[in-house]
């Protein structure tokens, strides 16, 4: 058969069938396949298959068709991601005159493995049309094209098609539906486009609740900002707090008003030459700031010793970064990634803002205008709201490089969620859901041997945030069109709120609730995470500050042994005995008692105490520390445990540099940024118990206390403390892995974000000519213990199967 073309006449020879699954919903896929079969004189049509990805039919030439599939396959979209492209080839059916991009399909196939897609920080065209005078789209800070804009905060179902996202409450106006239905443009079928005619906008409010701007409300409160006010201003999928960073003071005044006086803030810069100023970032570094998913990225501080400090006061006040992140030697900066960012640099004379979550501390984020101004009136200032939906609030996502080499999650969610993360095994029709611990918690679905994480929920100990879960549960479940999963898992302690959101859960769908030990499905994460095959078996590192054992104690330094489904444990740290129970988490002076208090004479004992508190306005005293001492000998209200967290809490305050996590973390972060690099080493003692050997961290913090007391560098000593407690465990489990024929020794929990700890594991693991595994997909702390549950979950099912 031959068919007419503008550049003659061609022979159509064979026919493809082609199938392309990954990320290729709502990232331009489809304009660009016509674009290219349209270049190369093909006949046929790509649609939308729902949620089972691409199809693409297409008549011509054979090596016409074939360039077509490299082009596929080398040149799709930067923000697409091809995971399976299968190619059928039959005989022409000469059906076929051009080449068309048809309507999705609303069916939904249940082998098909759907993609759906995350947000996409604004493009490079959607940027110089904001400063193009001639543009539509001119200063517009909803522009968005097919190649970007929000996706995942809008969708209510699936196939990615306008009526399916909050953007159907705006009809587009005559001239974007030409553009829209236009298959050359670059904002066909872009679902969020819009223009000031029919789209959303935005408005500025102040904290009484008068309008003040309408028109220019992103230039006025540009304006405000420079003049020292505190913003609340609502994006994307969240509300940011903006302040400037030139002057310290509006930056105190919202430490002050937010009651935070050290948990650190994210900032956001006007671009990469004014970052780099701050910071000397890698190209890794550079790489993922710049990437389309413009996650927070925490780098390091110009030391004030350093030559280069200078630059660094060029940009912001020494007194502004103070404030920014106390007590750090890093600070997590972004860049813009919506328009309206672009727009409220473009109208203020500031390298940087400060852009911090606006949510309470363990509350979601608030995303619908009237809340946000009647909740936050006593924070901020001013108010700049939209009022576009957000279908699904999204933090920014965090991401901190382990050696500048290994970047990790610190938090998953905007830019990344909901991307899905492999695990294939012999569960491919299995549905599983997870609904994480109590702190950190996401949740996680098992569909197709993929996990689809939800985004960071946070600390699932108040009822709004277990709605919160639930919510991005439910709403990720039906994109994924499970109506009824075959499992649901949770941790094992009783009574995490999560838990009982478990229960229901099974209750209502009439599934198996499996209860998975917390540090197992940190085992279990990271073997995710490494694509290890369903046979596998590891030994496995997980150091956190708590997760419910198997024992009933409190476990957090634990050598484990185990597959997908089950693990033991064969050594880790010595347990201890701390009293309060979770004030013992706050305060390190209870850690430290806990650990050396009754090997230490009491004088010395309170001098290496010194001012720090054990409690909410209680100070350490001769009285205070006999009352600790006697509670943990009577064993009145007292916790065993094992945890990691608490010995570096520990040894932050016998070294004198924090005393107390006002914020998760606060003490082993500021212990870790204290730290200078040295090959200074502090003996282990390892000794034996029930459960194998342990390291004694009575002895190791003894070791401690008596080097700072000989004068050891302080600096020198947080760091060889670090690597002791890394190399100690590492050194436990390259044994046990050698005993028992393992290759891999993996990494998991809190403590994996500590870069001394990570190297010192990492050394040791080589010496010994083991493989060390370490997270990057997924979150190494307690937000990815949801996949750590739907894995052991789906393990267990399986092998009741066989």
């Amino acid at each position: 058969m031959y068919s007419p073309h503008p550049k003659g006449v061609m022979m159509v020879n064979t026919r493809a069938t082609i199938h392309v699954t990954g990320i290729v919903q709502g990232v331009g896929f489809r304009p660009f396949v016509y674009r290219m079969a349209k270049s190369l004189s093909l006949l046929g049509y790509v649609l939308n298959l729902g949620d089972a990805g691409v199809q693409i039919i297409v008549e011509g030439d054979d090596k016409r068709i074939k360039k077509l599939i490299r082009s596929i396959r080398s040149d799709s979209p930067s923000i697409s991601r091809i995971d399976t492209l299968e190619v059928e080839w039959t005989a022409p059916q000469g059906s076929f005159r051009d080449f068309q991009i048809h309507e999705s399909l609303v069916t939904r196939n249940e082998d098909a493995i759907p993609i759906l897609p995350p947000d996409i920080a604004i493009c490079d065209d959607c940027v110089n049309d904001l400063s193009d005078p001639n543009s539509r789209w001119y200063l517009y800070p909803f522009t968005s094209c097919a190649a970007c804009g929000p996706r995942f905060s809008t969708i209510t179902d699936l196939p990615y098609d306008r009526p399916n996202t909050t953007m159907v409450d705006f009809p587009l106006c005559n001239t974007c539906n030409t553009s829209y239905t236009e298959p050359l443009d670059r904002r066909y079928h872009a679902q969020t486009t819009a223009c000031a005619t029919c789209g959303p906008n935005y408005r500025l409010m102040d904290n009484r609740g008068n309008q003040i701007a309408d028109t220019d409300s992103i230039k006025t409160a540009a304006r405000l900002l420079a003049n020292g006010a505190v913003i609340a201003i609502q994006g994307i999928s969240g509300t940011h707090i903006a302040t400037k960073t030139s002057d310290y003071r509006p930056i105190e005044t919202l430490r002050l008003r937010k009651k935070r006086s050290q948990r650190p803030f994210a900032i956001m810069f006007r671009d990469l030459t004014m970052l780099k100023h701050l910071a000397p970032i890698s190209k890794l570094e550079e790489k993922i700031l710049t990437s389309w998913r413009k996650p927070i990225v925490l780098v390091s501080k110009v030391s004030k010793d350093s030559p280069k400090y200078r630059g660094v006061l060029q940009v912001i006040p020494s007194e502004s970064l103070d404030f920014i992140s106390p007590g750090l030697d890093t600070v997590g900066v972004m860049l813009p990634y919506s328009p309206m960012h672009h727009l409220l640099f473009r109208c203020i004379d500031e390298p940087a803002l400060v852009m911090t979550s606006a949510n309470p501390t363990g509350l979601p984020m608030y995303i619908e205008p009237n809340i946000i101004m009647r909740d936050l009136r006593e924070i901020a200032d001013y108010f700049l709201v939209h009022n576009r939906r957000i279908q699904q609030r999204s933090d920014d996502s965090v991401v901190k490089l382990i050696d500048n080499r290994n970047p990790v999650f610190i938090r998953r969610a905007r830019g990344y969620v909901p991307e899905p993360i492999l695990f294939d095994g012999p569960w491919k029709t299995l549905r599983v859901i997870g609904v994480g611990p109590e702190e950190k918690a996401t949740g996680s679905i098992l569909r197709s041997c993929r996990i689809y994480m939800t985004q960071h929920i946070g600390d699932t100990n108040q009822v709004e945030n277990i709605d919160f879960l639930s919510e991005a549960i439910n709403h990720v479940l039906r994109l994924l069109d499970v109506n009824r999963p075959d499992a649901v898992s949770c941790d094992l302690h009783p009574e995490f709120l999560s838990t009982d959101l478990a229960e229901r859960m099974a209750a209502e769908y009439e599934t198996p609730l499996f209860r998975v030990n917390h540090h197992h499905a940190h085992l279990a994460s990271i073997m995710v995470d490494g694509l290890m095959p369903c046979d596998s078996r590891i030994v496995c590192i997980t150091a956190d500050g708590f997760g419910l054992g198997l024992d009933g104690n409190a476990w957090g330094g634990e050598i484990l042994v185990g597959d997908y489904s089950k693990s033991v444990r064969r050594g880790g740290l010595k347990a201890q005995e701390y009293t309060g129970g979770d004030l013992s988490a706050t305060y390190a002076a209870r850690s430290l008692i806990g650990i050396v208090g009754e090997n230490l004479e009491r004088d010395r004992l309170l001098e290496v105490l010194g001012p720090s508190f054990v409690g909410p306005n209680t100070q350490v005293s001769e009285s205070v520390v006999d009352t600790l001492l006697e509670a943990e000998n009577k064993k009145l209200n007292t916790v065993t445990s094992t945890s990691a967290g608490r010995f570096l809490d520990a040894v932050a305050l016998a070294l004198g540099i924090s005393s107390e996590n006002s914020y998760d973390g606060e003490c082993p972060m500021k212990l870790e940024a204290a730290a200078r690099h040295t090959n200074l080493r502090i003996d282990s003692d390892i000794v034996n118990s029930d459960h194998g050997p342990v390291l004694d961290t009575t002895h190791s913090l003894l070791e401690i206390l008596d080097m700072r007391e000989r004068g050891v560098n302080r600096a020198e000593l947080a760091y060889a403390a670090q690597w002791h407690l890394g190399e100690s465990l590492a050194k436990i489990a390259c044994d046990v892995a050698i005993d028992q024929e393992l290759l891999h020794v993996g990494f998991s929990g809190g403590v994996a974000l500590n870069r001394i700890v990570t190297a010192s594991i990492e050394n040791q693991v080589r010496q010994y000519r083991l493989v060390p595994l370490f997270h990057s997909l997924v979150p190494p702390g307690d937000g990815g213990v949801s996949v750590g549950q739907v894995a052991a979950a789906a393990a267990r099912l399986a092998n009741q199967d066989s």
